[in-house]
């Protein structure tokens, strides 16, 4: 008979996790083997348990759940679980998928939905070495230099090529790419992408904008202690003053 799956539950809420386990008793060959209320127990059970599959809550007291999976991808890319997000908030879908998700689902969770969810999570777990693998090169690109971003576009996630984005804005805690004529929103802040991209080819001109150096036109002053920076398509970007010195080769 086939081991059944063993499941670790993370949600800081108790009802949600008792939502979940009521779920899963609706599935055969499938247990909760663990559960954990805050991003540092979802950390000792990855370190500590067998878990084929991780049904986890985005957003958790203590450590970035983001930050305990990426850290076991690197550590132990073998041993790491196949992920289910549960989540009320959609617009961490970017960073999920990132992850390799198996699938992300927003509360309320419908139980055919969690059934479908379980199906592919189970693929992924009965051919482990191939998905350890995906995980183990998202996590190496986590960690480097991104040569893609995955964006969202009518309701699916596709890649944009890095170099084929003009600039960057922020808006709040999300950030508009620009890129081709088209614009994308991600659930990411202009700080977390800036930290990711490459400092000599995307130079942060200002505290809402980041630019492609390669598609600056030119930087002109504008009286004293103002200048404006003209991207290739015509965009024209304010370069505050603090930020104007990493631009100085640029001066025309």
């Amino acid at each position: 008979m086939t081991p059944p799956l063993r499941l670790a539950v993370a949600d800081d809420e108790p009802l949600a996790r008792r939502m979940i386990a009521r779920l899963v008793a609706d599935v055969e060959n499938v247990e909760v083997a663990a559960e954990c209320a805050s991003g540092d127990d979802l950390a000792a059970t990855l370190a500590t348990a067998r878990v084929d599959v991780l049904v986890l809550d985005v957003r958790m007291p203590g450590r970035d759940v983001f930050d305990v999976l990426e850290e076991r991808a690197r550590i132990a890319p073998a041993t790491m679980p196949a992920v289910i997000f549960t989540t009320a908030y959609e617009r961490y879908a970017v960073r999920a998928f990132d992850l390799n998700a198996a699938d992300y689902l927003v509360k309320p969770i419908a139980a055919a939905r969690f059934r479908e969810a379980l199906t592919r999570a189970r693929a992924r777990v009965d051919d482990r070495v191939a998905a350890a693998g995906a995980i183990g090169n998202v996590a190496r690109d986590l960690g480097s230099r991104p040569s893609r971003l995955l964006v969202p576009e009518r309701g699916r996630m596709v890649p944009i090529e890095v170099g084929a984005i003009d600039w960057i804005q922020a808006e709040g805690d999300y950030a508009r790419v620009h890129a081709g004529g088209k614009s994308f929103l991600l659930a990411r802040s202009l700080t977390d992408l800036e930290a990711r991209l490459d400092p000599e080819r995307f130079i942060r001109i200002h505290r809402s904008a980041i630019v492609n150096a390669e598609r600056i036109a030119e930087v002109k002053p504008e009286g004293s202690s103002r200048h404006t920076v003209r991207l290739a398509d015509g965009t024209r970007l304010v370069l505050s003053r603090g930020r104007a010195g990493r631009l100085k080769s640029w001066r025309l």
